[in-house]
């Protein structure tokens, strides 16, 4: 186990860790980088949270939580990885017809927001 301020890691956490893969797919779905994938170049503790540092889709390099890729989820045997469910489809369409409606209602007005 790995010792640090934060008290030492799982086994299988540190085992993870220390055989880093070479891509994680993001797969929090409300980053707005959800489901691409990313090059990993190494981890780091955040308040106690195992953060991952990624080239992220600009070139930059970045640091998320590792919580927010597939880095501990199981890959399934035989079966293709697939970027978004089915459920995800089907929530993105309620959201897509929740807002045309508005928009049609004319509910939606201008965003606050500053332009990206």
């Amino acid at each position: 186990m790995t010792a640090s301020s934060h008290g030492a890691l799982p086994p299988q956490t540190a085992r993870i860790l220390a055989h880093l893969p070479e891509r994680v797919r993001i797969s929090w779905p409300h980053h707005q980088l959800c489901g691409a994938e990313l090059v990993v170049h190494s981890w780091q503790r955040i308040d106690g949270d195992i953060h991952l540092r990624l080239t992220l889709a600009d070139g930059s390099v970045g640091c998320l939580p590792a919580a927010w890729t597939d880095l501990f989820e199981p890959a399934p045997e035989g079966q293709p990885q697939h970027a978004i469910s089915l459920a995800a489809v089907r929530s993105l369409r309620a959201l897509v017809q929740a807002l045309s409606a508005r928009h049609a209602a004319g509910e939606l007005g201008t965003s606050s927001c500053p332009s990206a």
